[in-house]
């Protein structure tokens, strides 16, 4: 009996992780150009640059609670669906824009659809798929995510080196066709029945504030809760937002090549793939504190090896510790995962849901937002032991963030078992 439980299908499961992997492309495809296409393509100074990027970050934040409060009122799907079709217009727009003025609009409906995205995210594959198979689902998303956003990455370099700025329009044509793509695979999903909780039965329902249609701010009232926000925001903040922009600064500081930096990101890439399933079933097994208490001593542990890649003589060896940093910081990624929306299911209260996952999503993009702009100063004003410290001062913050979540909602996640489900 177990065997078979461990093989059940899920409804719509490959599609929509298709679709996803569609969009995740389409990203992956402007990863590397999107700065360049601003300032190459459309001329931009950096002053321009940043602002575009700032903009995307606001119109994220601003959504967020609208995006959350629409999903709670008219259901997840609609909001997911109309944040893909933000996402294309952002896209579309900036494929036609020839001026810096012409790029605010695109990079407001960009951010606007990622936020509103983001913020329903969890309501909305929970209905979907059902909240035992939540972690099965979001460790697929992170395992396709590292290999579509690898493979669109270097497709796209390739077609701006062989097509020229005709390359460019083809890659951002083409990310706003994939989120078209996903959006038609979420009007799917949108029409699956979910497997709610009936009423009272819902874990968090027990010991969190009582839901009202018209309270606002529910999830920022509730003292459980903001322990798991904090902890979401030290996670990006000291590890999620870093690979893609504070590492390559660092390892840049050492004296490493830009083709040595991206191997370093590469081997993170690959670990993700690697890892990703028997991350995953260990925390089937150990549980969801458990697995967000290894990650963080994980990450502690690839702090000293890229430590040491800064610090020790000769390129290659320098080269070998950062790829080492690499897979070993995508370990904790793994485990973190299929840990943390879980949770957030089991804390927030049925009715709730949307409100309290648009909470972790703003959350969120904040530490994104934050990142690099502490980070970066300290690496290059203090120098990699300024950055170490401040690096295990964040870890440290989370370990206890976590820990004081876990001793007080202990009512609200004993009740459920993990999902015994085998890992895609």
């Amino acid at each position: 009996m177990k065997a078979a439980a461990r093989r059940e299908p899920l409804p719509l499961y490959t599609g929509f992780l298709t679709g996803w992997g569609a969009t995740t492309f389409g990203t992956g495809l402007m990863l590397p150009l999107t700065v360049a296409y601003l300032r190459e393509v459309l001329g931009l100074p950096t002053s321009g640059v940043s602002l575009y990027f700032a903009l995307f970050a606001v119109a994220g934040l601003a959504v967020n609670p609208l995006a959350g409060r629409i999903g709670r009122i008219h259901g997840p799907g609609l909001p997911a669906i109309g944040a893909t079709v933000l996402q294309a217009a952002g896209a579309a727009w900036l494929a036609l824009a020839d001026s810096m003025a012409a790029t605010v609009p695109a990079a407001c409906l960009s951010g606007a659809g990622t936020g509103a995205y983001y913020a329903v995210q969890t309501p909305l594959l929970t209905k979907a798929f059902g909240t035992s198979q939540l972690s099965r689902v979001l460790s697929a998303q992170h395992r396709v995510s590292a290999l579509t956003v690898a493979v669109g990455a270097l497709l796209g370099g390739q077609a701006v080196e062989h097509l020229g700025e005709g390359g460019y329009t083809l890659c951002v044509v083409a990310n706003a066709a994939s989120y078209l793509l996903y959006g038609a695979t979420l009007v799917r999903l949108r029409r699956a029945r979910g497997r709610p909780a009936a009423p009272g039965t819902h874990p968090a329902d027990r010991g969190a504030p009582r839901a009202d249609p018209g309270e606002r701010g529910t999830a920022l009232r509730d003292p459980v809760f903001r322990r798991l926000l904090l902890l979401q925001t030290a996670l990006v903040v000291f590890g999620l937002a870093q690979v893609d922009a504070v590492v390559p600064a660092i390892l840049r500081n050492a004296h490493l090549s830009v083709s040595a930096v991206s191997i370093v990101v590469a081997c993170n890439t690959v670990g993700v793939i690697a890892f990703q399933g028997l991350a995953l079933r260990v925390v089937e097994r150990i549980g969801y504190v458990a697995a967000l208490t290894a990650a963080i001593l994980v990450w502690v542990v690839a702090m000293a090896a890229l430590t040491a890649a800064v610090l020790v003589p000769g390129t290659g060896v320098r080269l070998l510790l950062g790829a080492l940093f690499g897979l070993v910081f995508a370990v904790g990624e793994c485990l973190i995962a299929p840990s943390v929306q879980p949770l957030v299911t089991l804390a927030a209260p049925a009715a709730r849901l949307e409100s309290y996952a648009a909470a972790t999503s703003l959350a969120h993009g904040l530490g994104a937002f934050v990142a690099p702009l502490v980070l970066l100063p300290v690496v290059d004003g203090g120098g990699v032991w300024s950055y170490l410290a401040l690096q295990l001062g964040g870890y440290a913050f989370a370990l206890y963030a976590l820990l004081s979540f876990r001793g007080r909602s202990a009512r609200r996640i004993a009740a459920p078992a993990l999902s015994k489900e085998a890992p895609p």
